[in-house]
């Protein structure tokens, strides 16, 4: 019922006209045969059966019920007399064997009736039950209430408590709004609702805060003369202060003052909300209003205002109130004194809290369990434990026993403050008493294990725990996981995780904000990424700490994409940036140079109330310095030095590796000038950036200077500034020197030549060809356990190489691959090189291909090499394979450029050059371009090669566009050429990407229908999608054609599909590497070896 049917007229249809309209003949015939009285004798009030006694009438009826005899019911004698409650009993007796029969009508008229009866007999709670009953049959209120009428007059027409018991059987079903109609069907029947009755209702209107209902019905109240009292004001002043307004509560109050109607209740109402919002001077004032008016205040208001006080941490002020009871003679009672020895406990009032405690005692109160509870609980909050444990003993000693909240408390105090031996001793000491260890202590327990990073011990408490049949809830679990992400075992957790959900414990918010906040910090970002959609699933809501957590991960992994569509969702959902959320997002688009953007969303920040940090500066003003925006630079810190607090040492650092990098020395060495004056003294970094960009202009005798004006400041150069200094001597040539400076890095104390180091000296070395002083050092390097690094290994190699060392070169490459240092680029094209001026180019383009496979992309200086290597040979046609791979890498320009000069020299035809163009934007992810020359070539009556349909598909399925790739497949069969298996699984691949296992599995029938043999990779695709998307149903034919072909083992006994399916995915893939490893091998053994110099 909406709020406007309360006062409809065409909701409040008259029932009858008046009281005695009730029982006219006429009034009933209009009523539906459903809701008709039976035509049978009418009972008067009190008429029993003519037995001997009330036993005697139970034990008949109860016989006829037993033998189903109904028609002896109306046959027996009855006579008038008093109800009591054993007729009752035999009512509800009736009842319910009554409504256990089947197809009976008038059922809510059975239900009335017994009602009466049972108002009757003096037996209210079982009346209520019964409507309680009723009003959750789904009959309409009027159906019911018409019931009630009609069915009154056959007991006492003049008493109306049983419709006063449907009103508040209605509220009790939290079915207000019928209530409030049953309250105005009564008005319309010509009676008067009781005043209970419209408190009740108007009550619970204001508990499910219906504020606009609370104004109708008070309405039509006053509307229809209902009786109103003090109690109804109450409830109306409730309403207005929970709706927060207290300024409309005063002037009501005033009100019902001018009329004389404030009790207790009115004051303590309005004082209890205004405590509550912190508004201890009006609250004052109204408890002097209060008295003024004669109405004492009593022991509950006090306590109130005492307990409100303390929780908003303003005990001292409670105090005062305690002070005040004590001199209006009243007596503060127990709740007054532990409420205030809890509240200067929490302010760390310690002293007061004991005086509190000591006045207690001298009033004569006998302390209880509660108030040593907050005694110890006080100790413990401030770290005084040992206090904590005389309380308990002290306790003890007084005959007061303590609760499980007590020894929780003390517990909690040594847990808290890292006394673990104590608080197992409290442990030892509770199983010796025979006082059971509840889910509480556990918890506290496990949480003050992992507090000390001691998390096994913490696991071995859980097991004790479920061994002692506790189980543990969701906070115990937190608990235990919290601890774990603090020491690093973020992939543990998914154990505990696990076995949590198991047991049917499913995680809160708290849980998933521990895990998500955790699994952003160990940059594991698409992890955490899972537990958020988690949250959504288990029909919680992630908060905004969860969502910026994530927007800063995704950000700090360089996850840009994902990042950027994370934070357009976190705009739709209107969830807010924080602050590390903003910095973090400003300081990737500095990290990508794009500055413009970073200054806007910095704008943005400050528009939405977010005051910068010096974070945020520090990251635009290194976007700039990086950038090369140094005038704006400049700019930007003339404005920052107007700002209170918002550069220091590493924001004017910032901008000195700027000026060090695109400007001058002598405005590196002004700024330094202006960090002194601005009480920023240059620290060791400050002093490194400006050797380090002196030492790159060539002039290291300044940079020596400056090294002595550091350490004459007492500042200690670090290696890197050292390194600094090695770097520019080796590249002013004075090698010798350099070693000087080196040796005093390994033997200056404090100090450590790391791999950086020795690579600077190597170079010196290299550039005076002295072999042997790079070989002694890259032993030194092992000996002093310093992993050199691939630049290491490249300074040997390209030694080896201009000596015309190739074996030791190849064998220095292999000790390489050995230590696991992966090769890069410049190791590549050493080799490449030494292989050219051998002669043995078919090798160095092998070097190439696997250079490629291992992800790294050769640069233009690998296809000089080795085009002029062809050049000088005249093997002009092996420079389509290097036209290849540069259009792999990316050099795109080179490969048109390669490509004309092909077709001029007439090397290759045209449409196989064009079709390598495809393959080549097709690798470097172009794939619109690609489709651009792909037309080009159709338009002019070429026939791309197999392999350009095939890896533009291959594009085409990586942008999800899976009908391109058929239309492309359709078209290459239109053209004459044979779809073979690598084509096929380019596109089974694409549409397990997309999850069409379905659409996928009909590609494999229709390769094998064409006599196409799967391989391992189309095999590996296929389960791998089945398995992640668990639609393992259509598996088992898929499995049967591998086990035929012998790739996996098939097994005699029945096994599961899943795990059938699991050890195949594992067998596949140990088949690839294998594979990966034997090509790897050949490729080796292909390479010359040189005995001798081996050895």
């Amino acid at each position: 019922m909406s709020a406007s049917s309360l006062a409809s007229s065409s909701y409040r249809r008259r029932i009858v006209q008046s009281r005695d309209a009730v029982s006219s003949p006429a009034y009933w015939s209009r009523l539906p045969a459903r809701a008709r009285p039976p035509a049978h004798t009418r009972i008067g009030a009190g008429v029993l059966p003519a037995a001997t006694s009330v036993h005697g009438v139970e034990s008949s009826i109860i016989t006829v019920l037993a033998m189903q005899r109904w028609e002896t019911l109306s046959q027996m004698a009855y006579k008038s007399g008093k109800l009591d409650k054993a007729h009752g009993k035999l009512a509800l007796r009736m009842l319910d064997s009554i409504v256990q029969q089947s197809g009976l009508d008038r059922i809510t008229h059975i239900y009335c009736m017994a009602v009466h009866i049972l108002v009757q007999a003096q037996m209210p709670s079982q009346a209520m039950s019964v409507l309680r009953h009723l009003a959750l049959t789904g009959f309409s209120c009027s159906a019911i209430f018409s019931s009630l009428l009609r069915t009154i007059s056959r007991c006492d027409p003049t008493n109306l408590f049983s419709v006063d018991l449907l009103v508040n059987a209605y509220v009790k079903e939290g079915k207000v709004l019928d209530a409030a109609a049953a309250i105005f069907f009564m008005d319309e029947c010509g009676f008067k609702a009781s005043l209970f009755s419209c408190n009740n209702i108007l009550n619970a209107l204001v508990g499910i805060n219906k504020s606009e209902y609370v104004w109708l019905f008070l309405k039509e109240s006053l509307d229809r003369k209902f009786p109103l009292d003090v109690t109804t004001c109450n409830i109306v002043l409730n309403s207005l202060c929970t709706q927060g307004k207290l300024s409309k509560a005063e002037s009501m109050l005033q009100k019902m003052k001018n009329c004389r109607l404030p009790n207790a209740v009115t004051y303590n109402t309005i004082l209890n909300w205004y405590v509550k919002k912190g508004r201890c001077k009006s609250a004052l004032r109204i408890l002097d209003d209060m008295e003024k008016n004669g109405i004492e205040a009593d022991l509950y208001t006090y306590n109130i205002m005492i307990d409100k006080l303390c929780k908003l941490k303003r005990s001292a002020r409670a105090y005062l109130l305690l002070k005040r009871m004590r001199e209006v003679n009243l007596t503060p009672d127990e709740c007054s004194y532990n409420t205030l020895i809890h509240g200067f406990f929490g302010e760390g009032k310690i002293n007061l809290a004991i005086y509190i405690f000591n006045q207690m005692l001298r009033q004569s109160l006998k302390p209880s369990v509660a108030t040593y509870t907050a005694l110890i609980d006080g100790y413990c909050r401030n770290g005084r434990t040992d206090e904590a444990r005389r309380v308990l003993y002290e306790m003890q000693i007084t005959g007061v026993r303590p609760s499980e909240l007590t020894y929780s408390a003390l517990l909690n105090g040594y847990c808290k403050h890292s006394k673990l031996g104590p608080a197992l001793d409290l442990i030892k000491y509770l199983r010796s008493r025979s006082i059971s260890i509840n889910r509480t202590m556990y918890t506290i327990l496990i949480d003050g294990f992992c507090q000390l990073g001691e998390v096994s011990k913490a696991k071995q408490i859980l097991k004790c725990m479920l061994a002692d049949g506790i189980d543990p809830d969701v906070i115990t679990y937190s608990a235990l996981i919290n601890g774990m992400c603090k020491m690093g075992m973020i992939h543990e957790t998914k154990e505990i995780l696990s076995r949590m959900q198991k047991s049917g414990v499913l995680p809160n918010n708290v849980l998933y904000t521990t895990l998500v906040f955790y699994f952003c910090k160990a940059g594991h970002a698409k992890e955490a990424l899972k537990y958020f959609v988690d949250i959504y699933r288990s029909g919680l809501v992630a908060n905004s700490v969860i969502h910026n957590a994530l927007l800063c991960s995704f950000y700090r992994e360089g996850m840009i994409a994902e990042a950027e569509q994370f934070k357009q969702y976190m705009s739709r959902m209107k969830i807010s940036f924080d602050v590390a959320s903003f910095n973090c997002i400003i300081d990737s688009y500095c990290q990508r140079g794009n500055v413009l953007e970073a200054f806007s969303v910095y704008d943005n920040m400050v528009r939405h109330g977010w005051p910068p940090d010096i974070c945020t500066y520090g990251s635009l003003l290194r976007g700039l310095c990086q950038g090369g925006h140094l005038v704006q630079a400049k700019e930007f810190m003339v404005y920052l030095l107007e700002k209170a607090c918002a550069i220091d040492e590493k924001t004017l650092n910032t901008l000195l590796v700027g000026i060090c990098k695109h400007g001058t020395l002598d405005e590196a060495l002004d700024l330094c000038e202006k960090m002194v004056t601005r009480n920023i003294l240059p620290d060791t970094y400050t002093y490194t950036i400006l050797l380090d960009g002196f030492c790159k202009r060539g002039k290291v005798v300044p940079a020596l200077i400056l090294l002595q004006m550091m350490l004459e400041k007492g500042l200690v150069p670090d290696t890197i500034a050292y390194t600094c200094l090695l770097n520019g001597l080796v590249n002013e040539g004075q090698v010798k020197a350099a070693s000087y400076m080196f040796q005093e890095i390994i033997c200056k104390e404090g100090l450590y030549a790391d791999c950086i180091a020795y690579n600077s000296m190597m170079n010196g070395y290299l550039k005076g060809g002295q072999i042997n002083e790079i070989e002694r050092l890259m032993r030194n390097m092992h000996e002093n356990e310093v992993y050199p690094s691939s630049a290491s290994y490249n300074i040997l190699m390209h030694g080896y190489i201009k000596k015309g060392q190739l074996s030791r070169t190849l064998y220095l490459y292999r000790d390489m691959v050995k230590e696991g240092i992966k090769p890069d680029n410049v190791t590549y094209r050493l080799l490449i090189f030494g292989l050219c001026e051998y002669g043995l180019i078919e090798i160095a383009v092998k070097f190439l291909e696997k250079m490629v496979l291992e992800g790294v992309f050769p640069d233009n200086l690998a296809f000089d090499i080795l085009i002029k290597a062809f050049s000088e040979k005249s093997k002009m046609s092996n420079a389509l394979q290097l036209f290849s791979y540069m259009k792999w890498v990316g050099d795109i320009d080179g490969a048109f450029e390669l490509k004309e000069d092909m077709k001029a020299l007439g090397v290759v035809p045209s449409e196989v050059a064009e079709s390598s163009i495809v393959r080549g934007l097709c690798k470097c992810g172009k794939v619109e371009e690609a489709i651009i020359v792909f037309s080009s070539i159709m338009r002019a009556g070429m026939v791309p090669t197999i392999a350009t349909f095939t890896t533009l598909m291959h594009g085409l399925c990586k942008e999800f566009k899976i009908d391109d790739a058929f239309h492309l497949k359709q078209l290459m069969e239109s053209c004459g050429l044979k779809v073979d298996v690598v084509t096929y699984n380019v596109l089974i691949t694409g549409l397990c990407n997309k999850k069409c296992i379905c659409d996928a599995l009909d590609l494999y029938e229709e390769m094998k229908s064409k006599g196409l043999l799967p391989n391992i990779t189309t095999y590996i695709t296929l389960t791998g999608a089945m398995y992640a998307t668990g639609t393992m149903q259509d598996g088992e034919k898929l499995l049967k054609d591998i086990e035929d072909r012998g790739i996996v083992p098939s097994y005699k006994h029945p096994e599961s599909l899943e795990w059938r399916m699991e050890n195949a995915i594992k067998r596949l893939n140990t088949i690839r590497n294998c594979r990966k490893g034997i090509s790897f091998k050949n490729e080796v053994e292909l390479l010359p070896v040189d005995h001798e110099a081996a050895n």
